[in-house]
């Protein structure tokens, strides 16, 4: 089938997109690029718990009945989305895009091929395998997974040059197939209102997801480090490691440790900018080094000062533009010294908080919108 304009797209997404996260802002960001480059959006996904965000206008939304289980229930899920996004790429004629390799992988075994794969991370790697019955065997059918869901794929997005390189140097991928689209930053979602927002100089905040990679160990470390400050530790979000991280805030009597939970956008992008320090400390692992934490970007654009992880490439970026305090992810006394250097310095909070600004402007969420729409582009 030949289109005079740009052809239909669909895009399948394994998720929720009514739970807060950083898939739920790259997906919501690539259709809302796609739509506004006058392409014919489809976009399949589990049928949602609550309201679908913000920024879905012009897109044909189609759901599946698959509540969101996790682990046990990703193959029922990736199933019914797979065969629902190829009817419609049937009958339409269209291009097919689909998010995360594990759904993809699952695709091809439904008789998808020649898609877009939109790569958010690498998935064998994952801890979260590592403690499910038979989780070698587990482990070694992701990574078959993955590998099929790559070789099927006609165009290859990621969301960091190491994922290239990785891709290219360990999986023999030509790189004339991969593309990198960092993640963003919603530019449009920062009003006035939330950008001057009274700053609390007793919180210090880390918002995303509580997930398998956070270093639990080092928010307990820091906990204590603060407990005679009157300084509070604010956590927004939910995700696997919760309960070991309540456990443990339980067991040592941090009082000045306070789990949000996930809250709407708007107070997530309030409670960063009310923050005197923003911070994310994770592990490093296969999975971490290659990923792009969308929280690093959000906090740079409210023009925050910031303690990271010297893991991934976007920490090196900002290590290296002055824009943060990085520490060895292995060290954890570094990591608490330097959230103390900057609640102790606010000369050096407003410096690395305006070189953060600077450095963020050309990772909006609007501009990798576009990116993937000049990325279609060129393939038609």
């Amino acid at each position: 089938m030949k289109f005079v304009g740009r052809p239909p797209i669909c895009l399948a997404h394994g998720s929720d997109l009514s739970i807060p996260s950083g898939a739920t802002d790259r997906v919501v960001a690539f259709v809302n690029g796609l739509v506004n480059a006058d392409y014919d959006v489809h976009l399949v996904v589990p049928k949602p718990e609550a309201t679908l965000p913000d920024g879905m206008e012009g897109v044909y939304v189609h759901t599946v009945n698959s509540m969101e289980r996790g682990v046990a229930n990703q193959i029922t899920r990736a199933t019914r989305l797979s065969l629902k996004a190829k009817k419609i790429v049937n009958n339409t004629g269209g291009l097919l895009q689909i998010e995360h390799s594990t759904l993809a992988g699952f695709a091809s075994v439904m008789g998808c091929s020649d898609y877009i794969l939109d790569m958010h991370d690498l998935c064998y790697t994952d801890p979260l395998y590592l403690n499910l019955p038979f989780s070698r065997y587990v482990q070694r059918c992701i990574y078959k997974i993955e590998r099929r869901a790559v070789e099927n794929a006609s165009k290859i997005i990621v969301v960091s040059g190491p994922m290239q390189k990785f891709l290219t140097d360990e999986w023999g991928v030509p790189e004339d197939k991969i593309e990198v689209i960092p993640s963003g930053f919603f530019a449009s979602k920062i009003s006035d209102s939330i950008s001057q927002s009274q700053v609390d100089p007793n919180i210090i905040s880390r918002v995303g997801s509580l997930f398998v990679h956070l270093d639990i160990d080092a928010i307990i470390a820091l906990a204590e480090s603060l407990q005679a400050t009157g300084v509070k530790i604010l956590l927004v979000g939910g995700g696997v490691a919760e309960n070991e991280l309540r456990v443990k805030v339980k067991k040592q009597n941090l009082e000045n440790v306070v789990i949000r939970g996930w809250v709407p956008h708007d107070e997530a992008l309030r409670i960063m900018q009310s923050s005197l320090v923003t911070f994310e400390s994770i592990r490093d692992t296969m999975t971490t080094r290659l990923a792009s934490p969308i929280k690093v970007l959000n906090y740079a654009a409210l023009g925050k000062s910031i303690v990271l992880s010297d893991v991934s490439e976007l920490g090196m970026v900002f290590k290296e533009n002055d824009a943060a305090l990085v520490s060895d992810p292995s060290n954890i006394e570094q990591f608490v010294e330097n959230v103390h250097l900057l609640l102790n310095d606010a000369d050096l909070r407003n410096r690395l908080g305006n070189n953060a600004l600077n450095l963020v402007h050309g990772y909006s969420w609007e501009k990798q919108g576009e990116k993937l729409a000049k990325i279609l582009d060129d393939m038609n």
